[in-house]
């Protein structure tokens, strides 16, 4: 049986990698996996951010299917449980990123599982701050928006100058999936998930990472600087920045998303070296993008649905896949197209809801979260829907909570910027498929909660002896 080698990448635009953007140089290990694998024009979140768009990667499901809540829900069999259960080992590794732990179920299946959170050691602790005392000099100045401001600005360009980030980069991550690669006993076939989150903000890459023509623009401190200022700004609608920085934005980012390339392809190597590499399925994908003041504000929901936020990179490589370029996938598919890809799994979890790519092709994807939805504040938990669909090249945006429609043809519009105005046929057909794609979630959220209390009621019976 092949081993599965599954990687996911934070906050990455399709628009910003070289096998889908194609004028970008930020992905040229990629690209050369790319041309001798399958990828995909339009590869849609089935809902954004990570902690929507996991359901759909690790889970299988939609991002509001079994229950409008956030984590891996018990009623759905996770993708690295399948593989476990035909006797693969199992690891996972996720740089840091506090919605894919183990709190919210997305260690299972995994008979190693490190998120870096509780045993992390790689950040240096500039001047021994601890947090206890990072919270009470922000409580000493609380009275003050100007003195906060001012501390935050010093902390962010302090960190930044020393190298020192709230997520685990890419080069130690790598470390840690390679190790394991090289020290896992047994000859059983492996199922291997990394979480890479170096496209997410913060972005401090090292000075190789950076384009010739930019390295010695942006020193340390300056980095420290663009970091409190996206602080600042993040999710404002119309935020205040000029376009100096948000030149140098876009240099970071693209240097961020350079060292993950870079990291694969050093994974990629350790395979190599072990003979691993010709007998494995490889399979990357971004959970969601990211906006870069596109539409005036840097955030990746669940506030806007458009293509920075929902397009990423898809890309499948190894044993029995095609060189060739598809038009469109929807991340719930991810999953249901690995295990189809392994001849010896004999079927997928019932639990699975997307299509396997390889053997169907998709007209077209429904994406929706609970519009501006915070789940680490508990805010807008109440909200309507914010919902799109997508059929290239047409895409329409709906907001229930504020009551609205976009309907957008990329062709003529790739950036969004301008609805299309006044009658068109189109509209009603693509609301008509996200009413469809709501049933369809309503009808399933029913079943499962029946069977749930159906189970619920049978492990009653039994304790009470009466079955």
């Amino acid at each position: 049986m092949p081993n599965v080698l599954y990687i996911t990448i934070d906050s990455i635009r399709a628009d910003r990698v070289g096998f889908v953007g194609e004028s970008h140089d930020t992905t040229p290990f990629l690209d050369k996996l790319a041309h001798k694998g399958t990828t995909f024009e339009y590869a849609i979140a089935s809902g954004i951010p990570t902690y929507y768009s996991f359901k759909s990667l690790l889970g299988g499901i939609n991002s509001l299917s079994h229950n409008k809540g956030i984590g891996l829900p018990d009623t759905a069999t996770s993708l690295p449980e399948v593989f476990q259960k035909e006797g693969y080992s199992t690891a996972g590794f996720n740089a840091k990123n506090p919605w894919l732990t183990q709190a919210y179920g997305y260690d299972r299946g995994f008979d190693t599982y490190q998120d870096f959170i509780s045993t992390d050691d790689s950040r240096i602790n500039i001047g021994q701050i601890t947090s206890k005392l990072k919270r009470c000099a922000k409580r000493t100045v609380s009275f003050s928006e100007t003195l906060t401001d001012r501390l935050g600005r010093l902390g962010r360009m302090t960190n930044a100058f020393f190298g020192s980030q709230p997520l685990t980069p890419a080069e130690p991550l790598t470390e840690a999936a390679s190790k394991w690669l090289q020290t896992r006993s047994g000859e059983d076939p492996f199922f291997l998930w990394i979480h890479y989150m170096d496209p997410h903000y913060p972005w401090i890459p090292p000075v190789e990472f950076l384009s010739d023509d930019t390295d010695a623009n942006i020193s340390r401190f300056e980095i420290g600087r663009i970091w409190h200022t996206v602080a600042h700004e993040y999710k404002k609608e119309n935020a205040s920045v000029d376009d100096e920085t948000i030149a140098q934005i876009n240099q970071l980012y693209d240097a961020e998303i350079r060292r993950t390339d870079a990291a694969i392809s050093r994974l990629v190597s350790t395979l190599k070296e072990q003979n691993e590499f010709a007998d494995t399925l490889l399979a990357v994908v971004g959970d969601h993008g990211t906006e870069l003041y596109d539409h005036g504000g840097f955030s990746h929901g669940p506030d806007t649905l458009y293509q920075e936020i929902i397009r990423v990179p898809l890309l499948f490589h190894g044993p029995g896949v095609e060189h060739e370029t598809r038009e469109l996938a929807a991340l719930v598919d991810v999953p249901q197209t690995i295990v189809g890809s392994v001849n010896e799994i004999q079927k997928s979890p019932k639990s699975f809801e997307g299509i396997d790519l390889f053997e169907t092709t998709r007209q077209g994807v429904s994406t929706e979260v609970v519009y501006d939805y915070d789940p680490a504040l508990g805010e807008n938990t109440d909200n309507e829907l914010l919902q799109a669909r997508m059929e290239p090249p047409w895409k329409l945006i709906r907001n229930q909570q504020l009551a609205s429609l976009e309907l957008y043809n990329l062709e003529d519009d790739p950036d969004e910027y301008e609805p299309v105005q006044g009658e068109c046929e189109k509209r009603a057909t693509l609301e008509s498929e996200l009413d469809s794609h709501r049933d369809f979630i309503h009808r399933r959220n029913r079943t499962v909660a029946e069977k749930k209390r159906i189970r619920r009621r049978i492990a009653e019976l039994r304790e009470a002896g009466k079955i």
